[in-house]
Order: C-alpha cells, then structure tokens, then sequence
C-alpha cells in the first residue's frame, strides 16, 4: 500500500512561464518599440519635405500657385523653420523635385554632398564669353534660384568655375579673377533684385582649379564654366534666415 501511494504521487507543478519566453517576450516588445521608432522618424521626413517644397512652390514665379498656376491664396510665404537636426537630405529631394516639375533639370542640375546641395549651373546660361555681366535671359533662371533660397534657412555659397583656357584681359588678369568676379556678380543679383539678406551668401571663385570634366575635350570645358549655388547643411538659426530683408 505504501508502495503504491509512492508511485502514484506526482511532482509539484512549477509556476509561471519558462524563462526563455521572458526572454523571448523581451526582445519581441524591443523589436516593436524600434519599428514603431523608425515608422515615426519616417513620417516626420514626409512631412518636412511636403513643407519644404510647398514653400519652394509658393516662393517661385512670384509667388504663384506652381501646379496649377493660380494666384497664392496666402501671399505672405512661410518659409521652412530652422531645424536644429538640419535634414539636408529632405532639402535635396524637394529641390530635385522642384526642378523636375520645372523642366529644369536640363538648366539647373542638382546632387547631395557632405557640405550640402549643390545647384550647378553653365556659365553659358548666365554670362557670354569671358565676361561677368548677367545675361537678360539669366534674370528668370536665377528668380527661380532665389525662391529656393527664400525657402530654406541655410547658409548660402556661390562659387565661380573657369576651364583652363587662359584669359589676359585689363579686367580679368587670370580666370582667378573672373571666377570670382562671376560668383559676386550672382550674389549682388540675389541681394539687390530678389532681397535676400547679405549676410547668408559667401561668394568664393576656385577659377580652374576645381574641374568636374577633363579640360581636354570642348564638352568637358563647358562643364567646367560653370556657377555653383551651394545650400549648405548650415542652418542659420537666428530667425531670419528664411525671410526677405
């Protein structure tokens, strides 16, 4: 009889769950918690580059309705606020897609650097020959310029390009000097006619020294003479970087 009550006795039941689906459990809410993180940071992009280009839209062509071509309801722009992260990508893309629903792409090329976009524009498009002074089919290339600029916060750099065909003029001894001359005849443009502050623009000339192309071939020379819009990833955070004067 004894030995039969000792066989059939059981042995206590252990409670709770095993501990690897404490684990297990752990690392599921973790892995939740990072998708949720990266599904907010995801929509926060959206909506800042919807921000940007909207501003973008509304600044160019005086201001008009850009899809539609109908007068701005609100003609007082609103233009991005400073962002302390300074998502310089979010500015890429809606510049690039500015430009796209422009047809300015073939005009005005844009690509993402460490030190920020770069608008890049042909000498040809903005100035003849060997000279500095803005051509009156530039003026609307460089307003649609300047709506981007109202639109963003950063500090702007405009640089002057040369190829490396030498010039020896009274004006311009070497092509340091017309590089440079080029990249602050822009800068007054954007200041004295579109009322952009002063203080956001650095106007630097690298005259031959800084090739995108071989030197050797016409083609490549051309894209050499170029005019770079440089948008910064420096935010200038003193309120009224974004506004007009």
């Amino acid at each position: 009889m004894t030995m039969r009550k000792r066989l059939n006795k059981q042995p206590p039941a252990s409670g709770g769950a095993p501990e690897w689906m404490t684990t297990y459990g752990d690392m599921v809410t973790l892995l939740l918690c990072f998708f949720i993180l990266l599904y907010s940071y995801s929509v926060i992009d959206v909506q800042k580059f919807q921000q940007i280009l909207s501003s973008i839209q509304m600044t160019f062509l005086g201001r008009e309705g850009i899809l539609d071509q109908t007068p701005d309801p609100n003609p007082d722009v609103t233009p991005v606020e400073p962002d302390p992260e300074n998502n310089i990508d979010v500015t890429y893309q809606a510049v690039r897609e500015y430009l796209r629903q422009q047809g300015l792409e073939d005009i005005i090329s844009a690509r993402l650097e460490d030190r920020g976009v770069i608008l890049e524009i042909r000498d040809s498009i903005l100035f003849d020959s060997g000279k500095a002074d803005i051509k009156a089919e530039a003026a609307d290339v460089l307003r649609k310029v300047a709506g981007i600029i109202r639109s963003v916060p950063n500090q702007i750099i405009v640089e002057g390009h040369t190829d490396n065909v030498p010039i020896n003029t009274p004006q311009y001894p070497s092509n340091w000097e017309l590089s440079v001359d080029r990249a602050v005849r822009v800068v007054r443009f954007l200041i004295e006619r579109h009322h952009i502050a002063p203080k956001r623009f650095l106007a630097t000339g690298y005259g031959e020294y800084h090739p995108v192309a071989d030197n050797e071939t016409a083609a490549g020379r051309a894209r050499n003479r170029r005019v770079n819009i440089v948008i910064s990833d420096v935010n200038l955070l003193d309120g009224e970087a974004g506004t007009d004067e």
